[in-house]
């Protein structure tokens, strides 16, 4: 019979505490007056939670909730805590659809700046956007303005045995200097900027046990014209072609390539360099309202497509 890690006092407390200061949220919501949980209506402070399960001898810990409010520091305060990192692995944050100016920003400076290390932890995910989403979610430094700063390779650097990870934007050149032994599956979101994730990747020898790679295409597509985007800000076909043609490529099992605009010829190509890959192209880009459509201010054609079935797409 095998072990389960100890859980740690604080760790323990955490779930009833971020439970509480939902409460006190919403007692502020009526000036302190009672309120009846059966008939009044539901909020989003209502739905902030940690939840615990056993995993793998130790210990799942999922955070849902805001990015910036008292019960995401408390936390990231109790994670930076070395006896409750030790026992966590698998590590999981999400929320419901907010943020300010468009953007959800996860910023875990306090942690990162902390010397804490998860020896244990397997899997961390971070949610990326979903199409339906009006605020984009990212993984940002303190320090700048809608700036990954390296962030995630600060991440990585304290999980040794990290296997799986999923965030909502692509890392910096800085995550490829951090040796990730047992990273099999690595699943990037949209954002604005792919950082030359891509590029990057091809030359990459940090990562000698991935097989599974799921890359979303900057949002830049959906978001500006051609002629309004930065230089290099959509991922070339050449880096696409050099990824497939490097020793890393070769590794890969499964290849998923989400809001790509690359041509069936250069998909076909990209399948022939390694024909044994599971190659598949996902189209699920971000949602725009109809009442902008008039004014033309972004690309959205896309979104009413024809039917699939029919002529041109069929043969």
């Amino acid at each position: 019979m095998t072990t389960l890690a100890p859980l740690p006092d604080a760790l323990r407390a955490l779930p009833q505490r971020v439970h509480d200061l939902a409460l006190e949220t919403g007692a502020e919501r009526n000036d302190g007056a009672p309120e009846d949980p059966r008939t009044v209506p539901l909020y989003q402070s209502d739905f902030t939670r940690v939840s615990l399960a056993p995993m793998r001898q130790g210990w799942h810990v999922e955070y849902f909730g805001e990015t910036w409010d008292e019960a995401f520091d408390e936390t990231l305060a109790c994670l930076s805590r070395q006896e409750v990192a030790d026992c966590i692995t698998s590590l999981s944050f999400s929320g419901i659809d907010s943020g300010a100016n468009g953007t959800r920003e996860w910023t875990f400076t306090p942690l990162l700046d902390s010397p804490v290390i998860f020896p244990r932890l397997r899997s961390l995910f971070i949610k990326p956007t979903e199409p339906q989403d009006h605020n984009q979610s990212l993984v940002c430094t303190r320090d700048g303005i809608l700036d990954e700063g390296g962030d995630i390779a600060r991440w990585v650097r304290k999980t040794p045995h990290l296997s799986e990870l999923t965030v909502p934007n692509a890392p910096s050149a800085a995550f490829f200097a951090v040796s990730l032994p047992q990273l099999t599956c690595l699943c990037i979101g949209a954002q604005f900027d792919t950082q030359a994730f891509i590029r990057n990747l091809a030359t990459a020898t940090n990562l000698p046990g991935l097989t599974l790679l799921d890359f979303s295409e900057s949002m830049e597509q959906q978001m500006t014209w051609p002629a309004e985007r930065a230089p290099g800000g959509i991922t070339a076909f050449e880096d696409y072609e050099a990824l497939l043609n490097s020793p890393l490529g070769a590794q890969l099992r499964v290849l998923r390539l989400r809001n790509t605009c690359l041509d069936l010829a250069q998909l076909q190509h990209l399948q022939a360099l390694r024909s044994g890959l599971q190659f598949m192209v996902i189209q699920s880009t971000i949602g725009g309202y109809v009442s902008h459509f008039a004014q033309d201010v972004f690309p959205w054609r896309h979104l009413v497509p024809a039917d699939p079935g029919l002529a041109p797409h069929r043969k």
